[in-house]
């Protein structure tokens, strides 16, 4: 398999739009991918092929308005060689179109999208491996105060500083010390932040729905 440079366009087609932010938070994460755009829809997703051909195509099979390999048969009749992931909650009952086979380069089960799309990012090209940035900020996170860790898991469901507060029974001003505090920690703030506190959040709640080993 060919080395891809850094820097890929990326079309992510995903039409549930928490998973969508979620994988576009860990896309943002990755040396190989730059710019990254979003459709939700077969059409949607047909339109920006059209207007921009993407070097990367991660694709969820079930969109609204039909079958998400009609988008990767749309972009094999522009593109000679995309390379394409496929998503999907129900891989064990999916039959891929013959044209596309040779250009799948992984298909990835969306109960667990987050650690298999991360490794099938890095085989494709093993020169830029991005492990390392994950194992770091996975470190600094388990360095977080419990009390930061819970102010931290609920910017991960979207709340507010005020319902934070609410939630936490502590003040406003308590909530906002942590959460700079977390930022510097972590090297992120704002809408960055937000992002990685749902990435950790959903991977938190898919490892514990996972039934331990007998």
């Amino acid at each position: 398999m060919e080395d891809i440079s850094p820097g890929m366009s990326c079309l992510l087609v995903e039409d549930q739009t928490l998973m969508a932010e979620l994988l576009r938070s860990m896309l943002q994460t990755s040396p190989q991918v730059g710019v990254i755009r979003l459709a939700q829809s077969v059409e949607e997703a047909c339109r920006m092929i059209d207007q921009v051909l993407p070097d990367l195509l991660i694709l969820d099979l079930g969109l609204p308005d039909g079958d998400g390999q009609q988008v990767g048969l749309h972009l094999l009749k522009r593109h000679p060689a995309p390379k394409i992931i496929l998503l999907s909650a129900q891989l064990h009952d999916f039959q891929c179109d013959p044209c596309l086979l040779p250009h799948i380069h992984a298909s990835v089960d969306k109960t667990s999208a987050y650690k298999e799309l991360l490794l099938a990012l890095n085989t494709l090209n093993p020169g830029l491996n991005n492990s390392a940035v994950e194992e770091s900020i996975q470190g600094r996170i388990s360095t977080l105060s419990i009390r930061e860790l819970d102010v931290f898991l609920l910017i991960g469901q979207g709340k507010s500083n005020r319902e934070i507060a609410t939630v936490l029974i502590v003040s406003v001003s308590t909530v906002e010390s942590h959460r700079k505090a977390i930022a510097q920690h972590l090297g992120r703030s704002g809408a960055d932040l937000v992002r990685l506190a749902a990435v950790h959040l959903y991977k938190t709640q898919q490892e514990r729905a996972v039934p331990p080993q007998r």
